[in-house]
C-alpha cells in the first residue's frame, strides 16, 4: 500500500539534482557571469547569482539560473532600464536572448537548455527599495541562513508538488505560489507533508503565514491567503495567489493525504472525453492570430482580455459557468467560455421597484414600456414587465462586440488589433476541431486534479 512517506521518498529522486546537474549548472552560471562582468559599465555596483540556483532549491530539469546586476542609486529609472536591458542583452548575445517583463525589462536566454535571465537591480540597504527585484538578493541571503540540506529537499519536493497541480506561478496568468513562497512555507512548517496537513485543514481565519510573530494592530493585508516577507513585513507574499489556485492547492492536498500517489508529482495530461452535450450546446471559443511578443506581457493581456468578454455575456444574460486563456507562445490564441446555454429563449422579464415607491415605479414602468409585451403586479407588490430579448444567440453576440464595438468591451489595447484582424467563433458541430480550439475546450471540460 502506498504510504505519504514511501511516496514522498519516490518523488524525491524526481527532483534532486545529481552531481552531474550541479556542475552543469554551476558551469552555465560562472559563464555567464564572466560575459556579464565584461559587460557591466560604471553604474553597476556588483554583479551576483540569485534565486533558487543560489539557494539551492531548484526541481532537476526544471531551473532557472538568476543573475542579479546591482546598480548605484544614483541612475534614474531609464539609465536603469536602459543600461540593465542592454547588459543582458551583450551578455546573452550569443543565446538568442529575448526580453521578458517583471515590473521591469529584464533578458533572457537559453543556453543548453537551461533558462539564463540577466536581472537589474538596485544596490539598496534592506527596506529602501527602488525596484521590485531589490529584494531578491535579501531573500538569496535569507533562505541560505535559515535552510539547512533537509529542509532545500523538502522545499523541491513543494514546489514539484505545486507545479505538477498546475498551482505554480506567480503571473497573473496562473495566480499561483512563487519559488519564495514554497521556501517560506517550507520553513514555516518543515515539510511537505506537514505543509499539506496545514492547509488541508486550513479554517477562514486561519489564512495567514508568517515565520514570525506580527502585530494585529498593524495588519493591513486582504487577500485569501496572506504570507508576510520576512525581510519587508509590508508585504504580502501571498497577494498575487488567486482564490481558485488557492482552492485547487487545498483539494490537492486532501487528496494526496487520503490517497498518496506519485500521480501529484507528475505534471498530468488532459485528456478530453467529449460530453456532446456540453461539447455541443454550451461551448462558446474565440481564436486568434496575435503579433509575437513577450510571454508574460502576452499571458496578462489574455488573462485580462478573457474576464471582460466574460463580463460582456454575463451583462447580455448568458451565464457564464467556466473561463480559459491559452496560447501555444507561436502566435495563436483562445479565448473558451462554457456556458449555461448558447441560447436563451426569446423572452425575459424585468422585476421593479414595490408600487408603493411612487416615483422609482413610474420611472420603471416609462423606461420599458417601448419593449414591454406585458406588465403586472406581483405578490411582493413589485412591478413585472415580460418582454423579448433583443439577443438570443451567444456566438452572434460576441461576433456583434467584436465588429462593432471592440474598443469598448475591455479587450486590452495590446490585443485589440490581433482580435479584430483575425478572430474566428467556434460553437456547436464547428467545435470538432484541433490545434489551439481543442486545447481551450479541453481545458473547459477536464476536471481539477483531486476533484475528479
Amino acid at each position: 500500500m502506498n504510504t505519504v512517506d514511501s511516496i514522498i521518498s519516490e518523488a524525491l529522486k524526481q527532483v534532486q539534482p545529481s552531481i552531474e546537474d550541479v556542475k552543469k549548472l554551476t558551469e552555465i552560471a560562472n559563464e555567464t557571469m564572466k560575459h556579464v562582468n565584461q559587460n557591466i559599465n560604471s553604474s553597476v555596483v556588483e554583479v551576483i547569482i540569485g534565486g533558487s540556483f543560489a539557494k539551492g532549491t531548484w526541481i532537476k530539469e526544471d531551473v532557472d539560473i538568476d543573475i542579479f546586476v546591482k546598480f548605484d542609486t544614483s541612475i534614474d529609472d531609464r539609465q536603469f532600464r536602459q543600461f540593465g536591458e542592454l547588459i543582458g542583452w551583450e551578455s546573452l548575445k550569443a543565446f538568442d536572448p529575448y526580453v521578458r517583463f517583471s515590473d521591469h525589462p529584464y533578458v533572457e536566454a537559453v543556453i543548453d537548455g537551461v533558462r539564463v535571465n540577466v536581472v537589474p537591480c538596485y544596490d539598496v540597504p534592506i527596506g529602501k527599495w527602488k525596484s521590485a527585484a531589490d529584494r531578491s538578493p535579501f531573500h538569496t541571503k535569507y533562505m541560505n541562513d535559515h535552510l539547512d540540506d533537509d529542509k532545500k529537499c523538502q522545499v523541491r519536493l513543494l514546489k514539484k508538488f505545486l507545479k505538477s497541480t498546475g498551482a505554480y506561478g506567480a503571473d497573473i496568468s496562473t495566480g499561483g505560489f512563487s519559488g519564495y513562497v514554497a521556501e517560506i512555507m517550507t520553513l514555516k512548517y518543515g515539510s511537505l507533508e506537514q505543509v499539506l496537513n496545514v492547509m488541508s485543514v486550513m479554517g477562514p481565519n486561519e489564512n495567514v503565514i508568517s515565520v514570525y510573530d506580527y502585530d494585529d494592530n498593524n495588519f493591513i493585508f486582504s487577500s485569501p491567503l496572506i504570507i508576510i516577507d520576512p525581510i519587508d513585513q509590508k508585504r504580502n507574499l501571498g497577494a498575487a495567489i488567486s482564490a481558485a489556485t488557492l482552492g485547487k492547492f487545498i483539494i490537492c492536498a486532501r487528496s494526496f493525504l487520503a490517497k498518496p500517489s506519485t500521480d501529484f508529482f507528475c505534471k498530468q495530461q488532459k485528456t478530453f472525453f467529449p460530453n456532446y452535450e456540453l461539447h455541443n450546446r454550451n461551448l462558446l471559443v474565440l481564436s486568434f492570430r496575435y503579433e509575437k511578443r513577450s510571454p508574460d506581457v502576452l499571458r496578462g493581456q489574455l488573462k485580462k482580455s478573457s474576464i471582460a468578454i466574460s463580463k460582456q455575456l454575463e451583462l447580455a444574460a448568458f451565464k457564464v459557468f467556466r473561463t480559459t486563456c491559452v496560447t501555444d507562445e507561436k502566435g495563436s490564441a483562445a479565448f473558451g467560455f462554457l456556458l449555461e446555454s448558447i441560447n436563451l429563449s426569446k423572452y425575459t422579464q424585468k422585476i421593479g421597484p414595490k408600487v408603493l415607491m411612487k416615483k422609482e415605479t413610474d420611472n420603471f414602468v416609462a423606461g420599458n414600456q417601448k419593449d414591454s409585451l406585458i406588465s403586472w403586479v406581483d405578490s411582493e407588490m413589485r412591478v413585472r414587465i415580460a418582454m423579448r430579448r433583443r439577443v438570443t444567440n451567444a456566438k452572434q453576440y460576441l461576433k456583434y462586440l467584436l465588429t462593432r464595438n471592440i474598443d469598448r468591451i475591455g479587450i486590452t489595447k495590446g490585443l485589440i488589433e490581433d482580435v479584430r484582424k483575425s478572430f474566428h467563433l467556434h460553437s456547436g458541430d464547428d467545435l470538432n476541431t484541433s490545434g489551439i480550439v481543442m486545447e481551450a475546450v479541453t481545458d473547459l471540460l477536464t476536471s481539477d486534479q483531486g476533484l475528479s
